[in-house]
């Protein structure tokens, strides 16, 4: 279980104040804007890296930028 900021929570309707990682990384790969992802990945990037590719229903845009800051080495 991880801190949910407070700017997540709207994603996260059905947690509190703590969530699953997993499920953060997964609803702000999902419905959260370009800035949100950046941080998200800034925040996680080995575990965004291999969520992102998990999930086949994560946007080709979204695995597209993942992959883009991980091959530059953006952590």
């Amino acid at each position: 279980m991880v801190s949910v900021p407070k700017e997540w929570r709207v994603w996260l309707w059905d947690e509190g104040e703590k969530a699953p990682l997993e499920k953060i990384i997964y609803r702000i790969l999902t419905y959260g804007r370009f800035e949100d992802i950046r941080r998200v990945y800034k925040m996680y990037p080995k575990e965004t890296y291999e969520l992102a590719f998990r999930y086949p229903d994560i946007k080709r845009g979204v695995r597209f930028w993942i992959k883009v800051w991980h091959d530059e080495g953006e952590d």
